[in-house]
C-alpha cells in the first residue's frame, strides 16, 4: 500500500485549494486527494426534463460529487463579497476576507477561470 504524508478527502474547491497550498508551501510532502465522484468527463446528471424530471438519488451524484464539486458545472465565478455566502469575515475581518477571496480568484483565473469581476461593498 502506498503511503502519503497528507490525505485530503474531497476534490471540491476546499480540497483542491488545500492540495494546491500544500504543494506550494511544502513540495516535498506526498499528497493524495480522495474523491468519490466520477471524473469530470464522466459526470452527467440523468435528469433530462422529459423522461426523468427530478432527482433519482444516484449512488454518487454527478452534480455534487467529483473534481470541482458542484461548481464544476457552474460558469466559473465566485461570489467575492462579505454580504452573503458565509461568515469568514467574522473570523478574520472584512478586509482580510476580501484579500483571501481575491487570492483564490487570481489562482482560478490563472488556471482558466473566468476573469469577470464584480465586487460588492465590504461590511
Amino acid at each position: 500500500m502506498e503511503k502519503f504524508n497528507v490525505a485530503i478527502v474531497g476534490a471540491g474547491p476546499g480540497g483542491i485549494f488545500a492540495a494546491y497550498e500544500l504543494h506550494k508551501l511544502a513540495p516535498s510532502l506526498s499528497v493524495v486527494v480522495i474523491e468519490k465522484g466520477k471524473p469530470l468527463e464522466k459526470r452527467k446528471c440523468p435528469i433530462d426534463g422529459v423522461k426523468i424530471k427530478s432527482c433519482i438519488n444516484c449512488p454518487s451524484c454527478s452534480i455534487m460529487n467529483g473534481f470541482g464539486g458542484a461548481g464544476a458545472f457552474s460558469d466559473g465565478k465566485y461570489n467575492i463579497t462579505n454580504e452573503f455566502g458565509g461568515d469568514l469575515y467574522q473570523y478574520v475581518g472584512a478586509k482580510q476576507a476580501i484579500e483571501l477571496m481575491e487570492y483564490v480568484d487570481t489562482i482560478n483565473v490563472e488556471n482558466g477561470g473566468a476573469a469577470s469581476r464584480l465586487f460588492a461593498n465590504d461590511r
